[in-house]
């Protein structure tokens, strides 16, 4: 009964849904392999891995300062965005 109404709640999502996903990811991950090294590293670790590290225990990580990653993180995302919207506009 329980699984029937989970499958009656779930509405399964339709093959242009499934690439349009997969190509965005796709994007995503070459935007962020983009990236120079020490930004990709801060970025992943502060967004991607489930460890959900903060800037202070990044910067532990990598011997600098909470400000430094902070930033590094800032201008990864912005770089990231832009390389989306090149590619989602292109």
């Amino acid at each position: 009964d329980e699984t029937l109404n989970r499958r009656a709640r779930y509405i399964p999502k339709s093959v242009e849904e499934i690439i349009i996903e997969t190509e965005c990811s796709e994007l995503l991950y070459k935007a962020i392999n983009s990236l120079p090294e020490i930004q990709r590293r801060r970025f992943l670790l502060y967004y991607e891995y489930d460890y959900n590290y903060n800037y202070y225990e990044i910067a532990a990580m990598e011997n600098c300062t909470a400000q430094a990653v902070r930033r590094s993180v800032i201008i990864a995302r912005e770089k990231v965005k832009a390389q989306m919207k090149q590619y989602l506009c292109a």
